[in-house]
């Protein structure tokens, strides 16, 4: 039942103080400045509290967004890998700053759309492109257009899908809501088979541009990503304990100890990146006394102990150099995928080689494999013809 009382202050003032009890749940008490405001109110809570909504609604009443992302940071982030804690720190900080003023019972759908949309259409720098267009006379001529930089949708899935773990955390083990309003929010449509080899041609180009690179890494960094399809974290994290070779043997064993799917996995190294690294592997016993320095990081930074060299500059400047637009270092693991599939590798055997959890991501190169599947299928019927003759 519900209990109004009307009070009047000194000033002669009046309130309507209402308690709503019902068995089984605390008291519930609010004040309003009218009586028709204070019975509303009080049918409401009757109504809500019967339903089992009213108490979720009031903790949820209680927090904001940016005390939730708050909290996040300070409870969930810090068990997280490094690399997310920097990416995601900026994914919350955006969230924060657009919706960190509403309190988590007013958080709805609408809301997190409208912020999506911004998040895919607001600008965040600048870039140009040439164009060749021709003149009166017909007459080739260059210009370079500059339009504003908007985040690609797979970068805004990353954004949501921050803000989506924050909520989810904050239903199931906080208590802080009923349900998380993202759950109805759709994603932008990403197009993941973004598909960019290299042929031939500019494969040579980008290791001649890598060799005359300033950074001394930089082309054995190269060489391992075309000829290992390794990712770069995976590369620039290998220690000398992670190159497994036996003496005299002209291949070895790179031994990744936590990839970026979670698991360990080995690659291959053979023919030049396997000459590259026993290149590398000599300098460094030298200047370690004759012995392997074993926790020492294989490509180190100069400047910052413990810490692998930067190369975000010089692949710049080595794609460039090469003549490769719109060519990412991610790539370079494409490119070692399409290899291996036009020089006969299976799905499966792609799979295992690029650690891959799943079939799906090496199907991707299964139209490069059909022209291997072409030439056995056309060996095989020149030897029926030959028996048929």
């Amino acid at each position: 039942m519900a209990v109004i009382r009307e009070r009047v202050s000194a000033s002669g003032t009046k309130s309507y103080h209402v308690q709503v009890r019902i068995k089984g749940f605390p008291p519930q008490t609010k004040t309003f400045p009218n009586k028709t405001m204070a019975k509303d109110w009080a049918a409401m809570v009757q109504t809500e509290l019967k339903a089992g909504r009213y108490l979720p609604r009031v903790v949820a009443e209680r927090h904001t967004v940016a005390d939730l992302i708050e909290r996040y940071r300070k409870e969930i982030l810090p068990l997280k890998a490094e690399k997310f804690i920097r990416d995601q720190t900026v994914h919350l900080d955006w969230w924060e700053v657009k919706l960190g003023r509403y309190n988590l019972a007013e958080l709805n759908t609408n809301l997190i759309a409208q912020a999506r949309g911004a998040l895919s259409t607001e600008s965040i720098g600048k870039t140009s492109a040439k164009v060749q267009t021709k003149d009166a006379a017909g007459k080739a001529v260059t210009t370079t257009v500059v339009k504003d930089r908007v985040r690609a949708p797979a970068t805004v899935v990353r954004y949501m899908a921050a803000l989506s773990h924050a909520l989810n955390t904050a239903v199931t083990e906080w208590g802080w809501m009923e349900k998380s309003p993202m759950v109805g929010v759709k994603k932008p449509k990403v197009d993941n088979e973004r598909r960019s080899f290299l042929s031939d041609e500019e494969i040579q180009r980008v290791l001649t541009a890598a060799k005359e690179s300033e950074n001394r890494f930089l082309h054995t960094i190269v060489l391992l990503a075309l000829s290992t399809g390794m990712r770069q974290s995976e590369i620039m994290t290998l220690r000398w304990r992670n190159v497994l070779v036996e003496d005299g043997a002209d291949m070895g064993l790179l031994v990744m100890e936590k990839t970026k799917n979670g698991d360990a996995r080995t690659a291959p190294l053979a023919e030049d990146a396997f000459t590259a690294v026993m290149a590398l592997r000599e300098k460094a016993i030298k200047n370690n006394a004759g012995r392997v320095p074993a926790g020492q990081l294989l490509f180190p930074s100069d400047s910052v102990d413990n810490k692998p060299v930067e190369i975000r500059k010089a692949w710049e400047t080595c794609r460039k150099r090469a003549g490769l637009d719109d060519f990412r270092f991610h790539d370079l693991r494409h490119t070692a995928g399409s290899l291996l599939a036009m020089s006969g590798a299976s799905t499966r055997e792609i799979a295992e080689v690029l650690g891959h959890k799943t079939m799906a991501m090496a199907k991707r190169y299964s139209h490069l494999t059909q022209k291997h599947l072409g030439s056995v299928v056309a060996a095989m019927n020149q030897r029926l013809k030959a028996k048929n003759e």
